[in-house]
Order: structure tokens, then sequence, then C-alpha cells
């Protein structure tokens, strides 16, 4: 099985991105499943229900979250309706929706997911992800040998550690959060493919997303300022991992760090 994560996608240049490269690119590669990091489609924090149908229809089979997943309200029917729309597995109980699935092919194979957020630096009080992301592992594993797991945390140390406490369970461990891309990717002895952050899906020509001068301002000044997405440099950031089907083990894990022209306007 060929699958391509795609990096937090970030605003409008993201969404754009996805719509000029995704289906060229799941061609290209002869990728079967798609996961996208999409907590940050929507200006930059959370995701819409519009979004949510505008992503799948661009070629993303399954959406993961993470801090920001439920910055709009407008989503929160998606998250509890949409089995492919995930947020963190371990987000306090009684938040809507879920943070696993199990995605089946058209051909009939199987693909589960673990969506998992750090604790590292955020101020949420959320269960333990070493802990919540072995249980839900071991469910999935139940009905697939292929997992895959969305790490959504802040500290590198917290990704590799939890990659370690996982390896050999799961077919692959990719970070998110920080949308800098790792060049750290290997496979374990094990056979557990591993990234720290498959980066962002965005402006290139930014500070992390938003516009350079705004976010300057507030480090120079320390003053309340408004950021604002950029549009500039449009970048795909991800990465592809082939597993065998039989044993979940992966084979390879190859990045995708690409600058994208528009060829035209978009509606999107």
């Amino acid at each position: 099985m060929k699958l391509l994560f795609i990096g937090d996608i970030f605003g409008t240049c993201g969404k754009r991105v996805l719509a000029e490269r995704l289906p060229s690119l799941i061609k290209e590669y002869a990728i079967d499943v798609c996961v996208a990091n999409g907590e940050n489609v929507a200006g930059g924090k959370g995701i819409t229900h519009n979004l949510v149908g505008k992503l799948h229809k661009f070629g993303v089979n399954v959406i993961t979250g993470g801090n920001h997943s439920f910055a709009n309200a407008d989503a929160f029917d998606d998250f509890a309706n949409d089995p492919f729309v995930l947020r963190p597995h371990n987000f306090p109980p009684g938040n809507p929706g879920k943070g696993t699935a199990l995605y089946t092919l058209p051909d009939g194979r199987t693909l589960g997911i673990v969506n998992l957020q750090g604790r590292v630096f955020f101020g949420e009080t959320l269960d333990c992800p070493f802990r919540t992301g072995a249980a839900a592992i071991e469910d999935l594993s139940a009905s697939t040998n292929v997992i895959f797991v969305d790490f959504h945390a802040e500290a590198t140390s917290e990704k590799k550690a939890f990659a370690a406490y996982v390896d050999g369970r799961v077919s692959a461990v990719i970070g998110t959060h920080t949308h800098i891309q790792t060049a750290d990717e290997r496979i374990s002895a094990a056979g557990t493919a591993y990234l720290t952050d498959a980066g962002m899906t965005g402006a290139a020509d930014s500070i992390i997303g938003m516009k350079k001068e705004q976010v300057l301002r507030r480090f120079l000044l320390q003053t309340p300022t408004r950021f604002e997405p950029s549009n500039e440099g449009p970048l795909l950031c991800g990465a592809i991992v082939d597993i065998l089907d039989a044993t979940g083990k992966a084979r390879s894990i190859t990045r995708v760090c690409e600058q994208v022209r528009f060829s035209h306007e978009l509606d999107v």
C-alpha cells in the first residue's frame, strides 16, 4: 500500500495547492490512500463543513486534526458524523467525533489511522497519548496490519518517544504541528517508518503560514497583532510511505517537498 500523508494544510494557499497538485500527485506516484492534516485549513485555524467537502473532493480520504480541530463549531457535525474526519484521540471525553478510523480501499485492503496530540508545551488537559494511543492501536490491529499515526505535537522528544513506544506495532508515525519539515525520515529495524514533522502545505514565503511583517511586528514590539495567512510561495509538504499489506511493515518513506505553480485561477 502506498500512503501519501500531507502536512498541515494552511489557509487558502494550502487549499489551492491541493486543488492544483494533489490529483496529479496521486496519479504520478500510484497512491492508494491519502491522509492529510486539516486543522489549519480555515484561514489558518480550524476547519469548516465546506472545507471538509472540498478536501475530500480534492482527493483526501482521511482528514486528521490537532489542537485547532474545534476552532470552528461549523464543523462539529462533520467530526460527529464523518468517520474519516478525525480529531486527536486523547481529547477529553464529551468532545464530538473520534480519533481513530478504519478505512477500506476499493480493493478491500484496510488501513487503520490514529490521530493523537502531545502534551509537552500545550496548555490543554489531555489524556496520556502514549496509553490511549497504545490502546487504540491494539483495537485496530484486530482488523488490519497497516496502521498509520499522525502525532500532533510541539516537542521533538515527545514525537520520538512515542515512535519508540509503539515501534513495530504500527506502520508509520509522522508528526505534525510545527509546520517545518524535518529531514530525519527513517525505518526502524522493526519496520516502523518515522518522520518528526511532515511540514506545512501552504505559503513558503511566510512565518509558519502567516504574513512575515505581522509576525515580526509581534516579536519586535510585543504588542497584540492580528495575523493573516500568507499566499506567497505555494508549497506542498508531506511524505509517501510504502507499506507491505501482509505484515504492515514499511518498506520505504520518502519526503515530499515541492513548490507548486498555479496553472490557472481555481475555484476553491
